[in-house]
């Protein structure tokens, strides 16, 4: 019988794949580790460090495996002896020199600490300023003004993981004058020792710190800073200290008040001008009503609040009687109704709504805010907007009773305009169930109706009235959401 072709002997010099051939018969012990394609005898095993083990039988003496620092040929030890000193009929052991080479020290997990306010930090303490330790300190801001220095101070109990510790903002005024007594304030609450931190942001402050520092005692350590050098330690938030108005605290005169009652201040006093400006634009406003439409029908009043963010009009006009009426409504129940006499156009009395809608804008809304005027004729829109833009042509309007409307529109846009409120026309269906659109329709159609019939003042005003609040009571809670 002949050999068996699977016999170990001719396994140990067949090759395992077509396009890889066995560096040496050991390699058969791991053809992953051994075989990397065509010619892999040339170039050796990589390792975990980028060199080679270049892999031989034992005994071949410089062949055996080794470790190599560069990529070469290496040619097969088929020397007589090498092929006689392995016994036949199994594979030679295959020995490995490892690579060599001191591993780092693995560093140690960081430590996770829990601060007094229970988030979880890793525990490095935070850098410090040069001459700042943990403990109470002082954060100090000058802002230097004629005549005197206003300071704004906090307190901080400054720890090793940063959660630290901060009291109130104060912040007062020094005068020239007083100048000998301001460390005297500003030191009030703290301890004999403790360091004075202070952030610079120009020059000028660089000067007066240093005219303070001759001033400051002996035992209190000044430490300033600023950011745009970044030095190391100023990157804490409890420095953040909030901006004030060194006029506004030079004019109250304190040398030391809290922020927040500072801030209290301000706003009642911001107040106070906003309601001085709304009182002046609706002042503007009666004028021009008085002036412009001495026969409008409205519930407009000095004491309405300011809120008014959008509002709805429309206009009627009975056929064949030449008598229309425009309307403009927004919610808290405030509205305005004009009847129209000799109106013979649907856009006069569609441009008669958009002047009650400026109108109301300028009264019911807060200086700076902003309205939005809905309106369903389209017409009416665009020629607002050409006539906005073309002053001296009216946008090429025709027609002298359309002219009369536009200028009249422009005027009570410059009326909004000087309130400081930002208008906004929009385009809605109309007779399509919108509450707001329905509610001025129904308002506008029953002040032409009751004009063309002859009805006095005084019955015209008390039935739009009663129209208003039977519209109220149906569409206020569904209109509000529409406006929403």
């Amino acid at each position: 019988m002949g050999a068996r072709k699977n016999h170990p002997r001719e396994a140990m010099h067949r090759p395992v794949h077509i396009d890889a051939d066995a560096a040496s018969p050991a390699a058969l012990l791991d053809v992953s580790w051994a075989f990397h394609g065509p010619a892999a005898h040339r170039a050796g095993t990589p390792v975990r460090d980028g060199a080679f083990l270049r892999v031989g039988p034992v005994g071949s003496g410089s062949s055996t495996a080794r470790r190599s620092d560069h990529a070469g040929p290496v040619k097969p030890n088929t020397s007589a002896h090498a092929r006689s000193s392995a016994p036949r009929g199994r594979l030679r052991p295959l020995h490995l020199v490892p690579a060599s080479r001191p591993r780092p020290p693995r560093p140690a997990p960081p430590r996770v600490r829990v601060r007094q306010d229970g988030v979880r930090v890793v525990a490095h303490p935070l850098a410090m300023l040069p001459g700042v330790t943990h403990g109470p300190s002082l954060r100090l801001d000058l802002h230097p003004v004629p005549d005197g220095i206003v300071y704004v101070i906090r307190t901080l109990e400054l720890r090793e993981l940063g959660d630290d510790d901060k009291g109130p903002v104060q912040t007062g005024v020094i005068t020239a004058p007083r100048l000998n007594r301001f460390w005297d304030t500003v030191l009030h609450d703290l301890p004999a020792g403790r360091p004075v931190i202070v952030r610079l942001r120009s020059d000028r402050e660089a000067d007066l710190l240093t005219l303070l520092r001759m001033l400051a005692p002996t035992d209190v350590p000044v430490v300033s800073y600023r950011l745009d050098e970044s030095p190391v330690g100023s990157q804490r938030s409890s420095y953040l200290l909030p901006d004030v108005d060194a006029d506004r605290v030079m004019q109250l005169g304190a040398e030391r008040i809290a922020f927040e009652d500072l801030r209290a201040q301000e706003a009642e006093d911001s107040a106070g001008r906003r309601s001085g400006q709304v009182f002046l634009s609706r002042r503007r406003a009666d004028r021009f009503i008085r002036r412009t439409l001495p026969r409008l029908h409205h519930s407009l009043a000095f004491t309405d609040p300011a809120d008014l963010t959008d509002v709805y009009v429309d206009g009627s006009l009975l056929r064949g009687t030449r008598t229309g009426g425009a309307a403009a409504v927004a919610r808290d129940r405030m509205w305005a109704a004009h009847p129209l006499q000799g109106a013979t156009l649907p856009l006069e009395v569609e441009l008669e709504g958009l002047v009650l809608g400026h109108l109301m804008a300028a009264w019911g809304a807060p200086p700076g805010g902003e309205v939005t005027i809905h309106s369903d004729s389209r017409a009416a829109l665009a020629l607002l907007r050409e006539a906005h833009r073309e002053r001296l042509t009216l946008g090429g309007a025709r027609g002298e009773r359309i002219r009369r409307s536009l200028r009249r529109l422009l005027a009570a846009v410059d009326l909004s305009q000087a309130a400081g409120v930002h208008v906004n026309t929009t385009w809605v269906k109309g007779h399509a169930g919108l509450e707001g659109n329905e509610f001025a329709d129904a308002l506008a159609r029953s002040a032409a109706r009751n004009t063309a019939a002859g009805v006095s003042e005084g019955d015209l005003h008390r039935r739009l009235e009663h129209i208003v609040r039977l519209r109220y009571a149906m569409y206020a809670e569904t209109w509000n959401s529409d406006c929403a």
